[in-house]
């Protein structure tokens, strides 16, 4: 059967450029200046469509039009900047569920022994009302099986519109029987700031993930409580938060600075691309020391946040360089449902230091690998061509160039796991998850104070071997030799996973921490944050921890 005139299809899609439209908007948005650029855009744009139309009807073999389209808008994007993109509507809706939340139950699961398994339940979610908890199984969904469900189709069967419900059935260790839970689906904010604690020593302890549309009402209402615990001193930990929101960012800055003062602000090609944000007094709160952690996978609304504490010199900056990602996407969405997220400016930190890193000459593949290499980026930190600007109180110097340097470089421990303990670890049966629960449900006598917990406990030699012969009944092949030589590793995600298990994924969090020497290292360097802060804001309150 011979295939619809491609022109016919494109008509159909609602992609066909229309010419009235075109000179519509050049009328009424632009000036006739544009009038030579737009028509001579067209007739390119119709030369593009005459030869997808060729292709689709005469080619060897039979093309799908929608990828024949999509592959050239592809070839567009890549001829811009490594950040803009085209996103179909399925690939929207997916990106777009890390800053806006979703409707559904609240869960985060896994498949494990083809079952849908809970790994952790989201705070305030439908399923945290319920009553369900890490480690269910659900087996039935809406009266039908859910066993050997894919992973693909969970969230199809229990993700939907706000307010209708979905019967779910559920199996708990524990239990004699399956219990059926009615839960009225609700919209899922998924946490940006998913750990905010109190350290030793009146150090308050805050980590956020991305920059969504509740980072700073998180951010503000983590401040409060750990203020009204006798926080005294802040670390802010932006590493692997590669960004989001630019609002979200301004209001974590506007949380740390006093008022008027300039945050960030955009230049583009255009004159509407120029943007300024200013703290206001209205959401400052009390002047303590402040250390920022980044690294080199902070990114675009980290280095914002990263950048405006430095130049006004409220906060140390300590870790590793920032990724260097500073450009502005603004969103245009289509009648189908896709999506262009297109740069349309620059970010200046309050100083004029331009985030972005260079890119002009790079492969794709080259931009995102070099962030890893670590030659190229000492070669970078030592610049003597970069431009160098100064702090906005103190008038210390800072590196412009891309990213934001530290005042205080602390390198991150390497990813030191050997192939078969990543095996071990990423196993699609999860085998130290699975492993804690019965161990678990054997030793209440662990069930104690986490605290004491954190401090004593170790996987000891009986526990080591008990595993070791858990993971080969499931399957796992492993020598004694490579046991043994990965034995202290072992041991250690055996805790996290146990603390995990015992109360919740903060438990395991902070277990993870006492092997986080940047971030212990961290630590030490209040007295420098102190004095920073005593010298650009003398009235501040002073910290206790000296």
């Amino acid at each position: 059967m011979k295939p619809r005139p491609f022109r016919i299809w494109l008509q159909s899609r609602t992609i066909r450029i229309s010419v009235a439209g075109l000179i519509l908007v050049l009328l009424t948005g632009a000036t006739w200046q544009y009038y030579g650029a737009i028509q001579s855009m067209y007739t390119k744009a119709q030369l593009v469509i005459a030869v997808l139309e060729r292709v689709h009807e005469d080619y060897v073999d039979e093309k799908n039009p929608d990828d024949l389209v999509e592959n050239a808008i592809s070839g567009v994007i890549s001829s811009l900047d490594p950040h803009s993109t085209f996103m179909t509507a399925e690939d929207f809706d997916t990106w777009n569920q890390n800053f806006e939340g979703y409707s559904g139950i609240g869960i985060y699961f896994d498949i494990i022994q083809d079952k849908i398994t809970i790994m952790s339940v989201i705070s305030g979610g439908p399923s945290d009302a319920a009553g369900l908890h890490a480690g269910d199984r659900i087996v039935g969904i809406s009266g039908v099986s859910a066993i050997g469900l894919k992973r693909d189709d969970v969230p199809l069967k229990l993700m939907g519109p706000r307010g209708t419900k979905v019967k779910i059935s559920v199996e708990r260790r524990g239990w004699t029987t399956i219990r059926d839970f009615l839960i009225t689906r609700d919209e899922v904010h998924i946490k940006s700031v998913p750990y905010a604690f109190q350290l030793q020593n009146s150090t308050g302890y805050i980590r956020i993930n991305r920059f969504s549309a509740t980072t700073g009402k998180e951010f503000e209402e983590a401040l409060k409580d750990l203020e009204t615990r006798g926080m005294s001193q802040l670390i802010l930990d932006l590493r692997q938060n590669g960004g989001g929101y630019l609002d979200a960012a301004v209001d974590i800055v506007d949380n740390l600075l006093p008022g008027g003062k300039r945050i960030v602000y955009t230049e583009g090609r255009v004159k509407n691309a120029f943007r300024e944000y200013f703290s206001t007094e209205r959401a400052t709160h009390p002047l303590i020391p402040v250390i920022v952690l980044i690294d080199r996978t902070s990114a675009s609304a980290s280095e914002i946040v990263a950048g405006a504490l430095q130049d006004w010199d409220r906060a140390l900056i300590v870790g590793e360089s920032s990724f260097g990602k500073g450009l502005v996407q603004s969103q245009y969405r289509f009648q189908d449902g896709s999506a262009l997220l297109m740069t349309t400016a620059r970010y200046h930190t309050p100083s004029g230091r331009v985030i972005q890193r260079a890119y002009d000459g790079k492969s794709l593949v080259d931009y995102y690998t070099e962030i890893d290499n670590d030659s190229l980026r000492n070669a970078s930190d030592k610049d003597k061509s970069r431009p160098i600007y100064q702090t906005g109180l103190l008038k210390r110097p800072v590196l412009g160039g891309g990213g934001i340097q530290p005042d205080v470089f602390l390198k991150a421990k390497s990813d030191t796991l050997t192939e078969i303990l990543r095996d071990l670890i990423f196993s699609p049966k999860r085998l130290f998850f699975t492993f804690s629960e019965a161990y678990v449900r054997k030793h209440p006598e662990l069930k104690k104070d986490f605290h004491l917990f954190l401090q004593d406990y170790y996987a000891d030699t009986p526990t080591l071997q008990l595993f070791l012969s858990y993971i080969r009944q499931q399957g796992f092949k492993i020598s004694n030799s490579d046991f043994n030589k990965n034995q202290q590793q072992i041991a250690f995600l055996l805790k996290q996973n146990i603390a995990a298990e015992i109360w919740d994924d903060e438990a395991r969090y902070k277990t993870q921490m006492l092997r986080d020497n940047q971030l212990l290292e961290a630590i030490g360097y209040f007295p420098e944050s102190d004095k920073l802060l005593a010298r650009a804001y003398p009235s501040a309150s002073r910290s206790v921890n000296k």
